[in-house]
């Protein structure tokens, strides 16, 4: 009688360069697995040291010493199949394959494979068809991704490119490997994350798709081990592209079984969460078990009697919701980063605006009140209405709070500036100097100094659209061992600011004097963002707008000034930005002159301003592009296309403009 096969998906987390603490998890989870009655487990890709390691991976030792952990699980892997993501240096390769060319990766160093394991009975498990180009028991990534945060093809050789090197086809090495279940042998496909999203790779004019090639060899169900970032809508984007796969395998389909990893990793610029999200899937492509919590580890067994079970339907929260939830695994697993067991004690400026008070009652949320410190630092400045409001929250959170006022160390800061003349040329200080000193004091004199004392980390808490126009101090306010809300534009924190209010406290943690109406207007006794750098500032963006601008600007497949434009003339501006129209009316867009004077000025002010996003701290990220290594930014000169100047200059010189008009002239 058939044995009937179950598989089990181990979502786990996993710890960057800690494998011991890895592999320790695997094995638990093995044991559970093993009384489960589990035939085959699945943990998620390089589940052994962590995926973003940047160019850890260029040194040979480092690989050589993540993959001797392949003994432990070896010895643990009697009466259980199991398959694992690690990195493969290949330095058998000509011996292995009898030849005498040079194999090596494409960086001219030894040949390396982002890969997945296929072990069991404490034996490297067979292919259908043994090939000797691959070694026993390993399959590297057929796709590499290389967008966004991801450099794959800076250190890995994919399985498209080992097969061009020995003159195959994709076919002859993707196999299925033969695993024992009771006097059986049942064939599984094994894949790696991008595998999956693989109808943006191309070839004969079609999409390159693994798991079809693995079907087609006769795999009987297919198992993608992924790390795979959260970022919104991602579950859904995954259902489509496993639907995609199956409507291309036509009518030979298969189960399809996911499995990906939960934690927070980071490349030094970015750091980024793991939800999990493990799926199993039918033949039809739709999912049919779903792992349970995100962000939560979890051992999920599926019978081959459900199979084909009922597809369900996926409940998903809110965005906002799930921003918050991204941020707090996020400062929960910075210990990690720093190898620490206990959470370390995070310090902040806690001026009295909306950005240091949902900072604030993050990190409270996420550690505790009692390792959150925050520090109001007044100047003359400083309205009574804002050192209430940071007053207010620090109440509100219970955490350490002091007031240090810094008026008399920025006068004394400009007194003995200006009595230095290196020009000889009696040149003062001006206004903007004034306000940078300021903020260079309360971030780099104080803050700075405070977390070192503490022993503690210094915690930025600017906004995506401060960074984008550079509206912040350099070594003030873009300091910090990490940046909180950096991927999040204003409006985005006022909404989060109200989500934490109402959904997580339950009271008036954030003021509500700072929260503005859905036009983004502040009531007469309201409190607007300013920096409080000189007399009644104000910041100057026009909220909702230029939030919805920068989301175009940085979105994955980013617009231009030039898309801006002509949205604006076409009538359609506020549809494509996916705002409220009457945010152009508020902020008096409607002119035209004043639209593309704003326009050029937040377009300067991003270009002009990379020099202090390069130098600002790690970024959690919550979006589809973030600043960090997920934009990569160069130190250039700021400039207008030739297609922009002309589409303005037709818009301008049109007296009796009329956004229908001005599209008739374009026809």
């Amino acid at each position: 009688m058939k044995t009937e096969l179950k598989i089990a998906l181990g979502q786990m987390e996993v710890i960057p360069n800690r494998p011991r603490k890895n592999v320790d998890t695997m094995l638990h989870m093995m044991d559970h697995a093993r009384e489960m009655g589990v035939h085959l487990i699945a943990f998620p890709e390089m589940c052994v040291g962590g995926y973003l390691l940047s160019d850890k991976w260029l040194t040979d030792d480092f690989c050589l010493d993540l993959m001797a952990y392949h003994e432990t699980l070896l010895e643990a892997s009697n009466g259980l199949a199991l398959a694992f993501g690690n990195v493969h240096l290949d330095k058998e390769v000509n011996e292995r394959t009898g030849s005498d060319s040079f194999h090596p990766n494409e960086d001219g160093r030894t040949r390396k494979y982002n890969a997945v394991y296929v072990i069991q009975d404490g034996q490297y498990a067979p292919r259908t068809k043994e090939n000797h180009i691959l070694p026993p028991g390993v399959q590297p990534k057929v796709l590499l991704p290389n967008y966004r945060v991801f450099d794959d093809e800076r250190y890995f050789l994919s399985a498209k490119d080992i097969a061009a090197d020995f003159d195959l086809s994709l076919e002859d090495l993707l196999q299925p490997f033969r695993i024992r279940v009771g006097e059986e042998e049942r064939l599984i496909g094994f894949e790696l994350c991008e595998d999956l999203w693989c109808n943006d790779y191309r070839r004969a004019l079609a999409a390159l798709n693994p798991t079809k090639i693995l079907i087609q060899n006769e795999a009987e169900c297919v198992v993608n081990i992924s790390a795979s970032p959260w970022t919104y809508g991602k579950n859904r984007a995954r259902d489509r592209r496993v639907l995609f796969i199956r409507e291309d395998c036509g009518e030979h389909s298969a189960p399809f079984f996911y499995v990906n990893c939960v934690g927070v990793q980071n490349n030094g610029k970015n750091i980024l969460t793991y939800d999990g999200g493990s799926t199993a899937y039918n033949k039809e492509g739709r999912p049919f078990r779903l792992s349970e919590k995100a962000y939560q580890q979890e051992l999920i067994a599926v019978q081959e009697r459900e199979w084909d079970g009922t597809s369900l339907a996926r409940k998903e929260q809110s965005k906002i919701a799930q921003k918050h939830q991204a941020l707090l695994e996020a400062i929960r697993h910075f210990r990690e980063t720093m190898g620490a067991e206990e959470h370390p004690r995070f310090l902040l400026g806690l001026s009295g605006g909306v950005d240091s008070s949902v900072a604030a009652a993050l990190l409270v949320e996420a550690v505790g009140p009692e390792k959150v410190y925050g520090v109001n630092m007044p100047t003359r400045f400083n309205r009574d209405a804002t050192k209430k409001a940071a007053r207010h929250a620090a109440k509100a959170l219970g955490i350490h709070y002091a007031v240090i006022p810094i008026q008399p160390l920025v006068e004394a800061n400009a007194e003995r500036l200006e009595a230095v003349d290196l020009e000889g040329t009696g040149h003062s200080l001006s206004a903007l100097n004034l306000e940078n000193i300021q903020a260079k004091i309360r971030g780099t004199a104080i803050l700075s100094n405070l977390a070192a004392k503490l022993g503690g980390i210094f915690v930025n808490t600017g906004n995506k659209l401060e960074i984008a126009l550079g509206y912040t101090t350099l070594y003030g306010d873009t300091g910090g061992a990490f940046s909180v809300l950096g991927d999040l534009t204003k409006v985005e924190v006022f909404a989060l600011a109200r989500h934490l209010n109402e959904n997580v406290w339950g009271r008036e943690v954030i003021p509500w004097e700072l929260l503005p109406d859905d036009l983004c207007r502040f009531p007469e006794e309201g409190i607007p963002p300013s920096a409080e750098l000189r007399e009644t500032q104000v910041d100057p963006m026009k909220f909702g707008y230029h939030d919805a601008l920068l989301d175009a600007f940085t979105d994955y497949r980013k617009k231009t000034p030039e898309d801006i434009l002509r949205w604006y003339v076409e009538g359609r501006l506020a549809e494509e930005l996916e705002m409220d129209p009457r945010l152009l009316t508020r902020w008096g867009l409607e002119d035209p002159i004043v639209f593309v004077q704003d326009l050029e000025w937040f377009c300067r002010l991003i270009d002009t301003n990379v020099f202090k996003r390069i130098q600002s701290p790690p970024i959690i990220v919550t979006s589809k592009s973030a600043f960090g290594f997920d934009i990569r930014e160069s130190l250039l000169p700021h400039r207008m296309s030739e297609a922009y100047r002309n589409l303005k200059n037709r818009l301008l010189k049109s007296d009796s403009f009329r956004k229908g008009d001005f599209v008739n002239e374009e026809k």
